[in-house]
């Protein structure tokens, strides 16, 4: 993809930004939680992985929480500017105060700290765009991005949620999780694409986890190349690092050429990010 577009063609965000059950009307928070700020909290990452401006009835509808306190959440997340309504759809978008908040996040993450040096690194030893993923909310999503100076060059976007099950980062950071988390997201997958489609990425998964790295190729957008290997995982945070870039410039030689320099890359990131701040 060229200058400007997600990493090998964006994956459509989901359109419920939910998975946990409720009843029809509103959603059922556990006790030990506020309802009405997991609404709000609800709605504001909705609006965020949506990849078009959403609407209070399709919102209410998708997240199950009646349309009136739909309206009130955003109305005060347009007040605080963390949502903006178009005038003349009448249909929401993230806001501007997001932006705040990503940065902040950027600016105090121990990760992205740890990483920007040695990513910076390889994006200029390889001449392609070099990212830090991390697993969030079972997706990927890129925390650290160091973009190719090639005019022709596949960016993934910081802060863009997409699948983990299509490309190598993906798969990478798959086969760090856990066996029963991975066991779970690749269930709720199988739900989607079929058992046959989901054995076939586990089986892609495990050989990722024994040779500690994946490729990917033309799996996002035709003629876009990835290479993917691990970092580390720190309490809750699973980190991979990764290349993205033409195939005219990534043959299959090419790739393997470069794991020894992305793992010493992600050697060097995995312990800084463990060392005390």
């Amino acid at each position: 993809m060229a200058d400007g577009q997600g990493p090998e063609s964006a994956e459509a965000a989901s359109r419920t930004g939910a998975s946990a059950a409720g009843t029809a009307g509103e959603r059922t928070s556990p006790a030990s939680t506020v309802q009405i700020v997991d609404h709000a909290l609800l709605v504001l990452k909705t609006i965020a992985e949506a990849d078009r401006p959403r609407g209070v009835r399709e919102l209410s509808r998708d997240l199950e929480i009646s349309k009136s306190s739909t309206q009130r959440i955003l109305a005060s997340l347009e007040r605080v500017g963390l949502a903006v309504m178009d005038e003349n759809s009448r249909k929401y978008v993230i806001g501007p105060a997001a932006l705040t908040l990503a940065w902040r996040h950027a600016a105090n993450s121990d990760l992205v700290s740890a990483a920007s040096e040695a990513t910076a690194r390889i994006a200029a030893a390889t001449g392609e765009t070099a990212c830090v993923s991390a697993v969030v909310d079972g997706r990927r999503v890129t925390v650290y991005e160091v973009e190719s100076s090639q005019p022709l060059r596949l960016i993934t976007g910081v802060g863009r949620p997409y699948s983990l099950f299509s490309g190598a980062t993906g798969r990478v950071l798959l086969s760090m999780l856990p066996e029963a988390q991975l066991e779970h997201l690749v269930r709720e997958h199988a739900s989607t694409v079929g058992a046959t489609v989901a054995t076939e990425i586990a089986d892609r998964v495990t050989a990722a986890r024994e040779r500690g790295y994946a490729f990917s190729r033309g799996e996002w957008i035709t003629g876009g190349c990835g290479v993917a290997v691990p970092i580390a995982t720190q309490g809750t945070v699973t980190a991979a690092l990764s290349i993205y870039g033409p195939e005219a410039r990534l043959a299959d030689r090419r790739m393997a050429e470069l794991v020894p320099t992305l793992r010493a890359a992600a050697a060097q990131i995995a312990i800084r990010w463990r060392q005390p701040a």
